[in-house]
């Protein structure tokens, strides 16, 4: 069994901290009160550490404690210790961000902003702390309602609560500092255009000294105090857009103090950019810097060899290094559970051999299951990092399975934006593209969110690599090696399926390679440079490689190193020369004023005009899973710039319906300029059933200062309808009249049909699922890789087609399309096989198969049937596992995920507990697949 129980957790709640504090605070001065306190996490250098945080009242005064403690939960006085005070003043500015009912997030974000100094923390999900953002926001509303009827406070209070060894609180009245020019309140207002790069600190926050964090690996990014919000480097779990506001990106993304013009701060903060984006050649100085590139295909294998001959092969040290692996972890339970322990092996491998002449502190690292990037950057570098982030895109079989797919890491560097992206895209000689489409799914789904939305493109300098896995073609094995042996490879890359890609099609559009001057890095004896002698005998090909884009990348050479035989592949690495943009400060501040000059005439002078190329859109004969797309070109006729943004509309979520998707959604346009606007509209899984129904239509409206209609008609898809409708259609789903569709898609449809009245009859399972099933069967049961080689989009759309009409009789595309369709089929499901109402009986059954039985009798039959069909269908393909590679716990892990589906206020965002119930679904399971089924 492959299930274990929660271990036991001490319940915190029944501690109750504000009671303490507030015997901690009265024996200092019993005129302080402690309104309410929280147990949180704080993110220092972006490390959550554990702290309790403290709303207290001194007469009309309030402040905000952090304090440590020794254990947590704190049982006494002497547990905590003050760490860190923020008066609640004119100058703290303070953001929330709410769990939201879509991603049902367990904690709140809260933000702490005094000056340059910033505190973030991460609340737990509670009705203490509700009551404790209430009164924060009611204590805000007090000092601001008595501000202008009294002298500012100077909270000199504070100091009597501060340890010995913490510099007291100063004065927040300006008045009585001594300005040299008494009466003037402009004596300080200095223009500091850099002031955004976070040179300057504040003294608006007391705080202790952080001797700050490291983990094992001693490898954090350590960036100052004043940019925490830089990075997100240790904080791998943030799932939301926390840094999206002015108040976090101002610092982030250029500009900061800007005067406050006719338009609104944030937009006219957006202008500025603009127009410093396009002079930015006027202020920037260019600077060389060496990043290294390696890529390796492990094949599962731990680090048995010392890596210098890989990562210190140049004389002198990068000041980059960005190292990808694939093939980490060859288990199957690895490409569903995400845990493994062989990312530890390497990225301790990789530390102990990074070149010993430099020092370097690790920037970033992101793993999917097999496929992991670690970026690493010279110490002396750190202060100039910023906007650092991380995206993972799968395009294994189901979309979430880790086998295939792609990690990328981007950041800033002083003024140029970097991106490193690691794939491993579909293996086979055949696979052409397959390959083709893994890029560009990998390239068009990675999305950097954390502090505004980024794509991979829109970096400065990119550089992908990779076991890319393109083969040699028209050539015989024989061929190929003689070849290799001879050093002839000017023969071989006419043949290399990328090679006759770059450069002539939309796979790698703008990318570069370096001359590849070394022999073919893949298929190895493993321990060996012996060419693969087994039995498959795969031929010779290139298929690890490092490809680049941007100006200002010069490659110094490119290498494959044969020594190292860990894998089957040889690691491969690659050195280049980048040119940094770094800022002249007084050019900077020169070209600053200039665009602040212009914006100013502009904004006195011109009105905002914009002309659309078209002001209403129509799709015809959507189907599922086909993309549809059109272009909205938004052009500026006016002399002054405009900002363009999709918004809300009332009382909705998002600025449009889940199946349309509009990109960019906002954007700054400078005159005589133009922007594209992408509507796409994609009816899958998630979208279908409403359509099926009758639910929801193709229909919206765009909000954009205008109304801009987007509509359509959507063919109904078998994909998307239920179980229940299924069974009753003896045609294909085309054939059926829509109002039929919807009456038979009614919840209860079959309580109020008498068959044997109607002369009809009900199928046991519907045909599609049979159709599919009885495919793989007849043609595939022996196929290797079954279930875990991911089919081809464009097969899958035919097989679609071909259920939803009937035609043609024999189902289009290879077996692991229609697998991958009969899998895509299961989770379009509106309710799963296992209804969700049953969910969680079935996972408390699951450790036993008598109960897991009972469990399934409370489901309807024709739920059951299915199940029971299937699972034989199951059990069936395990009889040929030494030919099809399949595994009793691989499929009961893959199908638990399918069969079983949580109703949407049962998910969770804490890892140990979705683990949980990704075993409990997979025993489940298993039961069905060890032991025949029968009522």
């Amino acid at each position: 069994m492959f299930y274990q129980p929660l271990e036991d957790t001490v319940d915190e709640t029944v501690i109750d901290p504000t009671s303490i504090v507030q015997k901690k605070i009265s024996k200092v001065d019993k005129q302080a009160k402690c309104v309410i306190c929280v147990c949180c996490d704080l993110l220092v250098d972006w490390v959550k550490t554990p702290r309790y945080v403290a709303l207290v009242q001194y007469e009309d005064d309030h402040a905000i404690f952090s304090f440590t403690s020794t254990r947590i939960p704190c049982f006494s006085t002497s547990d905590l210790a003050v760490e860190k005070i923020i008066p609640v003043d004119s100058s703290l500015k303070y953001k929330t961000e709410t769990p939201s009912k879509d991603n049902l997030r367990t904690e709140f974000a809260l933000s702490l902003k005094t000056g340059d100094d910033e505190t973030l923390l991460k609340i737990p999900h509670k009705d203490s702390t509700r009551d404790f953002l209430s009164h924060l926001k009611r204590a805000k509303d007090l000092q601001s309602q008595i501000a202008g009827l009294v002298e500012p406070s100077e909270f000199l209070w504070i100091n009597s609560f501060l340890p010995r060894d913490m510099t007291s609180f100063p004065s927040t009245s300006s008045s009585k500092q001594d300005t040299g020019k008494p009466g003037n309140p402009f004596q300080t207002d200095v223009f500091d255009p850099l002031k955004s790069t976070n040179r300057h600190s504040s003294a608006g926050m007391v705080a202790s000294k952080s001797s700050g964090f490291e983990d094992s690996f001693n490898d954090v990014l350590k960036i100052s105090k004043s940019n925490v919000s830089k990075s997100l480097e240790s904080l791998d779990n943030l799932d939301s857009d926390f840094g999206e506001s002015v108040d976090v990106l101002e610092q982030q993304l250029g500009i900061s103090n800007i005067p406050v013009g006719n338009k609104p701060i944030a937009v006219r903060e957006e202008f500025v950019r603009g127009y410093m984006k396009k002079r930015e050649d006027e202020y920037t100085n260019l600077t060389p810097l060496k990043i290294f590139c390696g890529t390796w295909n492990v094949n599962g294998q731990s680090p048995t060899e010392p890596l210098t001959k890989w990562l210190c092969y140049d004389e002198e040290p990068p000041d980059i290094y960005a190292i990808g692996f694939q093939e980490l972890d060859l288990s199957n339970q690895a490409y569903i559970f995400t845990d493994s322990t062989k990312d530890a092996e390497w990225q301790k491998a990789v530390r102990d051999f990074l070149h010993p002449k430099a020092k370097y502190r690790r920037v970033k690292s992101v793993r999917l299951v097999g496929v992991m990037l670690l970026v690493y950057i010279q110490e002396k570098y750190t202060d100039y990092v910023t906007l650092v982030d991380s995206d993972t895109v799968a395009t294994g079989i189901m979309g979430f399975m880790g086998n295939k797919g792609g990690v990328s890491v981007r950041f800033k560097i002083h003024n140029t934006s970097l991106c490193f992206t690691n794939s491993h895209l579909a293996a086979h000689q055949d696979e052409f593209e397959r390959r083709n489409q893994d890029y560009r799914d990998i390239e068009s789904k990675t999305r950097f969110k954390q502090f505004a939305p980024f794509t991979i493109q829109e970096n400065d300098l990119i550089f992908w690599i990779g076991d890319l896995n393109y083969r040699i073609s028209n050539l015989n094995i024989d061929e190929v090696k003689l070849y290799s042996e001879q050093g002839l490879y000017g023969k071989l890359l006419p043949h290399d399926q990328l090679n006759g890609q770059l450069g002539r099609s939309d796979i790698f559009r703008g990318y570069q390679e370096g001359p590849i001057t070394f022999q073919p890095t893949y298929k190895y004896d493993t321990g060996t440079n012996n060419w693969d002698s087994s039995e498959k005998s795969r031929m010779p090909a290139y298929c690890d490689r490092i490809l680049y884009k941007g100006s200002g990348i010069h490659q110094l050479r490119y290498n494959s190193h044969q020594s190292l035989c860990v894998s089957d592949h040889k690691p491969v690495s690659a050195l280049h020369e980048c040119n940094i943009k770094v800022i002249d400060t007084k050019k900077h501040k020169k070209v600053y004023e200039e665009v602040m000059k212009k914006l100013d005439r502009i904004e006195n002078e011109y009105l905002p005009q914009v002309k659309l190329s078209c002001t209403e859109y129509y799709f015809k004969d959507v189907k599922f899973i086909e993309p549809r797309s059109d272009k909205l070109i938004v052009s500026n006729i006016g002399q002054e710039p405009v900002t363009i943004e999709f918004i809300k509309k009332l009382d909705d979520p998002s600025i449009s319906k889940p199946w349309l998707q509009v990109t960019p959604y906002r954007s700054i346009i400078l005159p005589g300029d133009i922007v594209e606007i992408q509507l796409d509209i994609y009816v899958e899984k998630s979208t279908a059933a409403k359509l099926n129904n009758g639910q929801d239509t193709l229909d919206d409206i765009l909000v954009l200062h205008l109304h801009v209609p987007v509509a359509g008609n959507y063919l109904p898809s078998s994909f998307g309808s239920s179980i229940e409708a299924l069974i009753q259609m003896h045609g294909p789903i085309r054939e059926l009249q829509v109002p039929k569709l919807v009456e038979i898609e009614r919840p209860g449809s079959l309580d109020n049909l008498d068959v044997a009245f109607t002369g009809g009859r009900l199928y046991m399972v519907p045909k599609e699922i049979y159709r599919m099933v009885n495919h793989i069967y007849s043609h595939g049961i022996k196929e290797e890789d079954l279930f875990q080689q991911p089919g081809l989009n464009a097969e899958i759309q035919l097989i679609r087609e071909c259920l939803d009409t009937g035609v043609p009789e024999i189902l289009p595309g290879g077996i692991h399309s229609v697998a991958e369709a009969l899998l895509l089929f299961l989770e379009s499901l509106p309710d799963s096989v296992i209804p969700m109402i049953a969910y969680q009986k079935c996972l408390d059954s699951s450790n036993n198969f008598l109960l897991s039985k009972q469990a399934l009798l409370s489901i309807p039959d024709y739920h059951r049937n299915v199940f029971k069909y299937l699972c034989a269908f199951l059990r069936e393909l395990l009889k040929y596992s030494d030919h099809n590679n399949l595994d009793i716990k691989f499929l009961a892990s893959m199908f638990g995920e399918v069969f079983l589906r949580p109703l949407v206020a049962q998910s969770t965002n804490n890892r140990k507990l979705r683990r949980m119930e990704d075993e409990k679904r997979a025993a489940f399971v298993y039961h069905f697949l060890s032991n025949e089924y029968d009522d």
